[in-house]
């Protein structure tokens, strides 16, 4: 296990944090609170999603039109979601970068057969087909990168495949990156697929205020459409917010080496 420590953020002029989204939501999900404090610490932060494209025009699988339902968007749910997460960036004053890739639930492959038509298939390993994926996304994340950018990444806890894809192409650039915790699946007892190696490096707890948790949760909840896949309503979703960090004694990152530090004394 890597060591702890508890530590505050060091205030560096002109310092950009890079977060790296799976989906719109996943950053603001899982490190919402670190970008509210980083942001009023004078650091810029940009967000980026790396599934955010629109989907082809179908037909789509019976599992994507399940989530289709469920989030009760109209016919541009996805411009509808791209601009809850220019809300929820901006509630936390975070730019914000959104990739063209469709949702792995949209996603085809030569015949325009769904390459994860339900929810088992899109919390396991990545399809054959989309070996190549990562090597491009390497690509696009590098040119987008800003230099110097101290860069966030998900863990892929939990196992879903965009988290994976995420994780495998920002490890291809051969960036140090720091490692952000899945929410909610680490909160819910979620762990890392057997195929993936625990992040390596130093642990560091970044503990937050009541005010920054606060801020958290009202940035998630500007995205109606998500709410309701975790949780029945926002009150809930801040009660579960809070334990999570609360049992952590903040938000935890695993950080490599080859990039400054977004906490003091690591």
């Amino acid at each position: 296990m890597p060591s702890s420590a508890q530590a505050r953020f060091i205030i560096l002029p002109m310092a950009v944090h890079f977060y790296l989204s799976p989906h719109l939501d996943d950053a603001v999900l899982s490190c919402g609170g670190l970008i509210a404090s980083q942001v009023a610490g004078g650091e810029g932060v940009i967000v980026l999603t790396v599934c955010a494209g629109d989907p082809g025009p179908g037909p789509h699988s019976e599992f994507a039109q399940s989530l289709h339902a469920r989030w009760g968007g109209g016919s541009s749910l996805i411009g509808d979601r791209r601009t809850e997460d220019r809300m929820a960036c901006g509630r936390l004053g975070a730019s914000v970068v959104h990739f063209d890739l469709p949702d792995a639930v949209y996603r085809q492959g030569p015949a325009g057969e769904a390459l994860y038509p339900s929810e088992e298939a899109i919390f396991a390993a990545p399809h054959p087909f989309e070996t190549v994926l990562v090597e491009s996304l390497a690509v696009r994340l590098t040119g987008a990168c800003p230099t110097n950018a101290r860069v966030y990444c998900p863990s892929a806890i939990g196992g879903h495949v965009d988290h994976r894809l995420t994780r495998a192409a920002a490890e291809r650039v051969g960036w140090g990156l720091w490692y952000y915790r899945d929410f909610p699946y680490a909160a819910r007892g979620g762990t890392l697929p057997p195929d993936l190696p625990s992040p390596a490096g130093d642990e560091v707890v970044f503990p937050l205020s009541a005010e920054e948790v606060q801020a958290w949760a009202a940035a998630i909840s500007e995205y109606p459409s998500q709410l309701s896949t975790f949780w029945p309503d926002v009150y809930t979703l801040y009660q579960e917010l809070r334990a999570f960090h609360d049992r952590a004694g903040g938000i935890r990152l695993v950080g490599a080496s080859g990039r400054a530090s977004p906490v003091a004394g690591s």
